[in-house]
């Protein structure tokens, strides 16, 4: 109730996951709306997805109300009440937001994850009103103009944490310390301001190097697969294809293929693994957005890859979200490095410097895939491609 009462022009709200940042800003907005006439409501966040979530819950508080206001206009992303007043939710798109003035409230949720330039030109539009600004969302770094108004007393902060929050259990905190390790679980729970663009995400004395993996476990090849060819005078991406396996909770990554290759070149490493590996080896490739990318997962199934248990997968979330799972396990001490004649000491320098966006991060981003594989999916028939083995 006090984030509610507070008369503040400025406000910075740091809130944990699931701490009902999203619903104190649906209130705050319908209040001003129906109480203060003729107000003009802009509600800021990073996507169209979430600005339509986050209006919608607008229209269910509306829905709620004992004696709901007339709205002379309701649509999927905007609405206006008799008194004259509009609530307008806005996804984080320079072009749209230029075109308001006068405005008395602004309601940016998940404020780490909106540019700074869309942060710039929204706010001059209170100028003329002296209206009010408000911030609320989970932290994303110390940088950006969210982490900048946390760190400014011209704003009125208030922080919420998971431990905070009574619908979160106990239970429920260890489970989602333990799948996110400790750093990324300090972010998304306990509102910490990461320097998450210095690397830190690994520690080198977590990686525990061995010399054999077992071999009743399950194996996967995940490949992270350069999009631009290599061209003199450029620092391009690489390919890396991760093997790893997984038995018990516990992980192993026993190889990595690691290249800078046209795209004749990446078939061909691809293939030649694929038959070193055999096809008891699930192959599995991160597939761009688009089209094109779905073309290039069938074009490997067919022509490339035929034969073999194959499939492109399609990435969620950031970097540093899909790269949390593996830093728990190796925080935890279930991921194991077999040693061989591959560059794992490599691989774990570039696990230990991620993300610094100044280093490559391929293995990372293949070790990652690998993991998430062998984490979320089972290889129900190991057997089934068997078949094809006498004909190679």
């Amino acid at each position: 109730m006090d984030v509610l009462r507070s008369t503040s022009k400025r406000k910075v709200y740091n809130c944990a996951r699931q701490s009902g940042k999203s619903t104190v800003a649906a209130i705050k907005a319908l209040h001003r709306a129906v109480f203060y006439p003729r107000s003009m409501v802009i509600l800021l966040s990073p996507s169209q997805r979430q600005s339509s979530e986050l209006f919608r819950k607008v229209t269910d508080l509306l829905a709620k109300m004992p004696d709901p206001p007339e709205l002379l206009e309701d649509n999927k992303l905007s609405l206006t009440v008799a008194n004259g007043s509009r609530i307008v939710s806005l996804p984080s798109n320079e072009k749209t937001i230029r075109g308001y003035s006068a405005v008395d409230l602004i309601i940016e949720d998940e404020a780490s994850r909106v540019d700074d330039d869309i942060y710039a030109a929204i706010r001059p539009s209170l100028a003329v009103s002296n209206g009010e600004y408000d911030m609320l969302s989970t932290p994303k770094g110390k940088r950006g103009h969210f982490y900048e108004a946390w760190s400014s007393e011209d704003w009125e902060r208030v922080q919420f944490t998971a431990e905070d929050n009574p619908r979160i259990s106990e239970d429920f905190l260890k489970q989602e310390r333990a799948a996110l390790g400790s750093r990324m679980f300090a972010q998304e729970y306990e509102c910490v301001f990461l320097e998450d663009m210095e690397g830190g995400m690994f520690q080198r004395q977590w990686f525990k190097l061995t010399d054999d993996y077992p071999r009743d476990a399950r194996p996967v090849r995940f490949w992270d697969k350069a999009a631009t060819e290599p061209k003199a005078g450029t620092d391009p991406d690489y390919t890396a294809g991760c093997k790893m396996y997984a038995k018990g909770g516990q992980f192993w990554v026993v190889d990595m293929r690691h290249a800078r290759l046209t795209p004749k070149g990446n078939e061909d490493l691809i293939r030649t693994t694929a038959e070193l590996d055999g096809v008891r080896v699930p192959i599995r490739m991160e597939e761009e957005g688009g089209s094109s990318g779905k073309d290039t997962t069938d074009h490997y199934a067919r022509s490339v890859l035929a034969g073999y248990d194959f499939k492109g997968v399609r990435a969620t979330g950031s970097k540093v979200e899909r790269a949390a799972p593996l830093s728990a396990a190796a925080e935890a001490g279930n991921l194991f490095v077999v040693r061989g004649p591959w560059d794992y000491q490599g691989f774990i320098d570039e696990c230990c410097a991620f993300p610094n966006p100044e280093v490559h991060d391929d293995q990372v981003d293949a070790a990652s895939g690998a993991h998430r594989e062998l984490t979320l999916t089972a290889n129900a028939n190991p057997n089934r491609f068997l078949k094809y083995a006498s004909a190679r």
